[in-house]
């Protein structure tokens, strides 16, 4: 069989990006505006997708970017690999060159945190993005569910469903004032869950408040279901939604985006060894 040497087009482009923008859109949670001109070349994407961020070493200075000309990300010296972590477009404007993504803000605890809690407007990040996403097709009714770390993800959906959609948002937050508004055209309740104080890996308010969901008509027709959070409760509802609701994987989307007492990185480290 014929190989080809032909370099493959990078599906994903790098950059270091200049902060244009800070906003507090809840008491712990931080909107921070990007720009550059490459993110003018990126195609559509779907609300809620996600993004690689790479944090610099330093405040005024830039990340370190991966090479990629092979087509994928290659790092020429894991000595000044940043710290990649993964967030979510809750925004982009194609036409000023604009991305806005939202920071869960706990101290400097993990530096992601760290670094939205200190930023300024000119301060650089490095970020690693798709030129382009798959786009769904509208379902008749979603639900969705997820904590503080999800919440950038469903409001950028939420934002985007056509008012003919009907279903539930499940929003878990520490206390009521860590709620805020979500600009929806679709028929979604939303429906805010407070832990107040019970440590979110320990929550159960979004399974029991699923175990009470009786489905309407229009959820045996086309439907979408859209859950991400901590590990547990990711795969505790995985579980239930196939098993009690009847979903299928083209009607589920269970993403685990974080593992009390772990650290990305170290999450990672453990899913490849498995």
């Amino acid at each position: 069989m014929e190989t080809s040497n032909e370099i493959k087009r990078p599906k994903s482009i790098c950059m270091n990006t200049v902060v244009c923008g800070i906003q507090e859109t809840a008491p712990h949670l931080r909107r921070i505006s990007l720009k550059h001109e490459l993110l003018k070349q990126i195609g559509p994407l779907a609300p809620g997708g996600h993004f690689k961020v790479f944090i610099p070493s330093t405040k005024d200075g830039q990340a370190f970017l991966p090479d990629m000309s092979s087509g994928r990300a290659v790092w020429p010296n894991e000595k000044i690999k940043p710290h990649i972590r993964t967030y979510t477009v809750r925004s982009l404007d194609r036409i000023t060159g604009i991305l806005d993504v939202e920071f869960v803000l706990h101290g400097d605890i993990g530096p992601g945190s760290a670094w939205a809690g200190n930023a300024s407007i000119g301060d650089s990040l490095g970020i690693g993005i798709k030129l382009s996403g798959k786009i769904r097709e509208p379902s008749d009714w979603y639900l969705f569910a997820g904590d503080e770390t999800a919440l950038p993800a469903i409001s950028a959906m939420l934002e985007n469903l056509p008012a003919e959609t009907t279903g539930l948002a499940l929003l878990e937050v520490e206390r009521e004032t860590d709620t805020f508004y979500i600009n929806t055209k679709g028929a979604i309740d939303i429906c805010w869950l407070f832990r107040n104080g019970v440590p979110p890996e320990q929550s159960d308010l979004i399974l029991y408040s699923v175990k009470n969901l009786v489905l309407p008509e229009s959820a045996l027709k086309s439907r979408y279901a859209w859950i991400a959070g901590e590990e547990n409760m990711v795969r505790i509802m995985r579980k239930y939604a196939i098993e009690q609701l009847g979903l299928n994987r083209e009607e589920l989307h269970a993403t685990v985006y974080w593992k009390a007492g772990f650290s990305e990185d170290d999450y990672h480290q453990i899913r490849r060894a498995q």
